[in-house]
């Protein structure tokens, strides 16, 4: 019988109320009061308190958690509460890393920014009767010890950063004197040596490992919506290290998500296009009858690589070119309800095919349309 992970024996000590939810202060009061903590979110902070103080199976030092739970669940809350509480334990320095520079952006503006809608922090933060500051560095020599010290950075940068030292950049001796609070957000890019069972002397794997063994007492918190739970190598490095498992069909019971409406056919791809346009365009005019400002997005996304999306893209733009009210009579045939109730509208709204397809030609034409297959795009 395999040994369970982290999370089922968590799970099992939850459902008989053995695990205490009590928030301590240090999160409760100083996380922003217009973020309700729910159920779930709560279940995650005693968890990883419980983990924190006591000791599990297996447990080691440095010490290393993952929370597996879906977009849009509030990772970044939990993040913001585990900051708050680790400072209160004596942690001062904090490394925020991610693969992409679009979400340091975004979680600079979470963390730092306080006119920011989505500002986790209350207004003042204080912590052992001492008001707190957070602070942005780019490495931890010369910091306030007082404040909450974050660096931001792409694993990319990172990696980089540390095999080419720079002046003001962050080097290996920061985490071999300072401990130190690793925070890897979309984590499931950090583990291609582990996936592939080669061990990539030169992997961003390999790099984050390096730091985090400098200082026994370095913690790394580990953050994805989609961890692989299948590949035997990643199921015996994280077998410990899953603290909690909250997965999109959970969130999705839960109501905390909307909900996703699949749509089948049989047509051939150009069609399932066209199929798509039709059903963008009367969501948008049933918006537009009855006065609410909505623009329906529509996402083409390549099964594997960029030529492949790049080859889709000059396919799409030479629908469109081409569009016209036969291309979307020969959908009319589809028994799909919500394709019949778009034509029924489009009929009773004394749309014509012709009108229809000039409408689209206009919504799509290659001006309106993005590209989007690296950072820069």
């Amino acid at each position: 019988m395999p040994e369970q992970i982290l999370y089922e024996t968590l799970d099992a000590i939850s459902s008989m109320g053995f695990l205490k939810k009590e928030i301590p202060d240090s999160i409760k009061l100083n996380l922003n009061p217009k973020f309700v903590l729910r159920a779930y979110q709560i279940e995650s902070f005693a968890r990883f308190l419980h983990c924190y103080k006591n000791e599990f199976p297996n447990k080691q030092l440095p010490f290393h958690l993952l929370f597996n739970m879906a977009t849009g669940s509030g990772k970044t809350l939990i993040m913001a509460g585990l900051i708050l509480y680790l400072y209160e334990q004596g942690y001062r320095n904090f490394l925020f890393f991610v693969n992409s520079l679009n979400i340091i952006e975004k979680t600079k503006d979470n963390f730092l920014n306080p006119l920011s809608i989505k500002y986790l922090f209350n207004n003042v933060i204080t912590i052992d009767n001492r008001r707190i500051q957070i602070a942005s560095v780019n490495n931890f020599e010369g910091i306030n010890p007082n404040d909450i010290n974050i660096c931001f950075t792409t694993i990319q940068k990172l990696h980089s950063d540390l095999t080419t030292e720079r002046e003001n950049s962050i080097t290996y001796e920061d985490f071999r004197k300072h401990k130190i609070i690793l925070l890897s957000d979309e984590s499931h890019h950090m583990n291609v040596s582990t996936k592939t069972g080669m061990e990539l002397f030169e992997s961003w794997e390999n790099t984050v490992q390096n730091i985090f063994n400098m200082n026994r007492d370095n913690i790394l918190l580990e953050f994805t919506a989609t961890h692989d739970f299948a590949t035997p190598e990643m199921v015996n490095k994280y077998q410990n290290k899953v603290i909690f498992r909250y997965d999109l069909p959970d969130f999705r019971n839960d109501r905390f998500s909307k909900d996703v409406t699949l749509v089948y056919s049989d047509f051939d791809l150009d069609e399932r296009i066209i199929q798509t346009l039709i059903l963008s365009q009367y969501k948008q005019e049933v918006a537009a009858k009855y006065r609410i400002n909505l623009k329906p997005v529509i996402l083409f996304k390549a099964q594997r690589t960029i030529a492949q999306s790049q080859e889709n893209e000059a396919n799409f733009h030479k629908i469109i070119s081409g569009f016209s009210g036969k291309e979307i009579s020969k959908i009319r045939k589809s028994k799909i309800p919500i394709v019949q109730r778009a034509f029924q509208f489009f009929e009773e709204n004394s749309v014509s095919d012709a009108q229809l397809a000039e409408r689209i030609k206009r919504e799509f034409r290659e001006e309106f349309c993005l590209s989007v297959n690296n950072e820069k795009e």
